[in-house]
This record gives C-alpha cells, structure tokens and sequence, in this order.
C-alpha cells in the first residue's frame, strides 16, 4: 500500500535516513514517522520530551485527516510546554509533522549531536527555515 498524506492526499515519497523511513509529501512539506522512528533520528530512546509525544492525549483533528497506516482518524495534541501543534494515529502507528515542525522538536532536544545534524540535513533536504534554537 502507498502512503498517503493526510493533509493532502496525495502519494507519500518514502525517504530513507539512517535507520528510518520518512514518508515524506512534496506539496505540502508534511513528514509521517512511524512509531520509534523519531527516536532513532533524535539518537535518543530515553528523552521525557519524544515520550510526551506518545502519551500526550490528543482530541480529533478539526479535519478529518487520516493514518497513513490505518486510516484511522488523527487525533491532534500539543506538545508539552510549547504552542505546537502535532497530529498523531490513535492506533498508534506514528506522528504527522506538518513542514518544519520536526525540526522544531529536535531543536528542543538539549545539546543532541545526532539531532542537531538530522536537523541540518532535513533542511539541506527539504530546504526548510531552520529553527531558532531556546538559547539563541
């Protein structure tokens, strides 16, 4: 089955990056991670930060927007102690990042080496802004 993007739907390009698929959609710069994938570009399987992200309750997106898994409804959360917004499978499968909001999450891993160059090289990739980081 091809991925589809749930904001556009459209085909998902599927991208690989060290250990992770990016299903990646090249009209509206969304990126799908599934499930334990942002933690292997993070470098870090232990941070509270990418846990939040997991068990954060979430309500139904205001559009219907669907997994490009399962087809199953998004639910939207905000990430704890910011104003971003996340979409992510009720099921489980894996979070929605619309354009540059992965970066945004990385950025605010502290002092990651691993996070800081999957954020360089997503926006050598998708020609992103590069986010500001906390102490800048």
């Amino acid at each position: 089955m091809i991925p589809v993007c749930p904001k556009c739907d459209c085909s998902l390009l599927i991208l690989r990056l060290a250990d992770a698929e990016l299903d990646f959609c090249d009209r509206c710069r969304g990126l799908w991670l599934d499930t334990g994938e942002i933690e292997i570009l993070a470098g870090d399987t232990h941070s509270p930060l990418l846990k939040s992200l997991r068990d954060q309750p979430g309500s139904p997106t205001p559009q219907k927007h669907l997994c490009p898994r399962c087809d199953a409804a998004l639910v939207e959360f905000t990430v704890p102690g910011t104003k971003l917004q996340l979409d992510r499978c009720p099921k489980g499968h894996g979070l929605w990042f619309d354009a540059d909001e992965l970066e945004q999450i990385l950025a605010m891993l502290p002092n990651d080496p691993l996070a800081a160059k999957t954020i360089n090289l997503l926006n050598d990739l998708f020609h992103y802004q590069k986010p500001k980081n906390q102490g800048d």
